[in-house]
């Protein structure tokens, strides 16, 4: 009998990362896939629930976030809502696994769902260090959830081991974030005339401050990269502080492209132009895949705190307003110096296969549902 291995997925950031997982988990003779989507998926304008839906047309959907709500407490009674939408699903579903990946609230509300249901929880990328809003404790409470473990990086599954975890459960399986990367060409000249022939790709997300400390320091990063050359703004995800963001984007909305979102194929084939200077902003995908494509970073703020990263990034701490512009600018000047050719930490691809061989072969009886501390 074939495991079922259902894999939630909640952010578009995310998909990206597990689609090569699913594509695996199809393709393994002794697994059965399952794909549940919903969480920031099925907001408007982007609605990146079709990008799932064109892989899965069979996917079940389940809802949280509330459209036009923001803020830390609209995230927690998002995470109520999910858990009780996955709850039934998953009862629907009997999955043999739940597989999740990071740190958000989907992911979140999906482990706690199958954990306290009394399905095993795999989760990929967990170990990593990363700020975020409440991303650090979400990651570590959802490696203390899981069953199976996948770090991304010899350095998280250190950590997972030092967070108690069974050494047997862990799995070094690298980042999916590299897989098929290889397979992705740069846009075509008439798309990258489309978006704005652009020098510099800003993606810049929320730390879960005010929407007036978010906007200041998003206009600030706008202001001195358009002074340097041309640029691309991409809507950030619907964390607290979403609004500030948006609010700075819409004021230099006449010097630069704006777009709500871009399909992984389009996005990594615009990083991989050699126009490109840098990717702008605090994506992980600025440490992660920027780090496999060879493409300069410059990495603003506090977002990505604790990352591992390889020498392709260039950090500019946010700095009093005063003096905020003036250490952009200086960043800025540094990212000739920036080196693209050295080692990074993620693995080389074939992630997603590695973890549907584990899925498949696991001992059950080595992966028990019931947890004890190694300490």
């Amino acid at each position: 009998m074939k495991r079922r291995i259902a894999v939630v997925t909640g952010t578009r950031a995310e998909w990206g990362l597990l689609l090569p997982v699913c594509e695996a988990i199809a393709r393994h003779p002794k697994l059965e896939l399952q794909v549940v989507a919903g969480g920031a998926h099925l907001l408007a304008p982007a609605r990146t629930i079709e990008e799932v839906r064109a892989f899965a047309p069979n996917l079940i959907e389940f809802p949280m976030q509330v459209a036009g709500e923001y803020g830390r407490y609209a995230d927690a009674r998002a995470v109520g809502r999910g858990i009780t939408a996955l709850a039934d699903i998953l009862a629907q579903l009997a999955p043999d696994v739940v597989v999740v990946l990071g740190d958000r609230i989907e992911a979140f509300a999906a482990a706690s769902a199958a954990s306290i249901g009394g399905i095993r929880v795999a989760h990929i990328h967990g170990g990593d260090r990363a700020e975020g809003v409440a991303d650090e404790s979400m990651r570590h409470a959802m490696t203390k959830l899981a069953h199976l473990h996948f770090p991304a990086s010899a350095g998280s599954a250190e950590r997972i081991l030092s967070l108690g975890e069974e050494p047997a459960t862990v799995h070094l399986a690298g980042s999916p974030a590299i897989d098929a990367l290889a397979r992705l060409a740069p846009v075509s000249d008439k798309r990258y005339a489309e978006l704005g022939a652009p020098e510099f790709v800003f993606l810049m997300h929320p730390c879960g401050r005010s929407d007036d400390e978010e906007h200041d320091d998003a206009r600030a990063l706008l202001d001195v990269a358009i002074a340097n050359g041309r640029v691309l703004a991409i809507a950030p995800n619907s964390d607290p502080g979403r609004v500030g963001i948006v609010r700075a984007i819409a004021e230099r909305a006449a010097d630069m492209r704006v777009v709500d979102h871009l399909p992984r194929a389009d996005f990594v084939g615009l990083l991989r132009r050699a126009e490109v200077r840098a990717l702008i902003g605090n994506s992980s995908a600025g440490i992660i895949e920027s780090a496999a494509l060879g493409t300069r970073v410059i990495d603003v703020g506090r977002r990505q705190r604790g990352r591992e990263r390889a020498p392709n990034v260039v950090s500019c701490a946010v700095a009093e307003p005063s003096a905020q512009r003036i250490a952009l600018a200086e960043t800025f000047a540094r990212l000739s110096d920036v080196r693209v050719d050295g080692p990074q930490p993620y693995g080389n691809g074939g992630s997603g296969a590695e973890i549907a061989r584990v899925l498949a072969e696991f001992d059950e009886r080595r992966h028990p549902i019931s947890k004890l501390n190694t300490f």
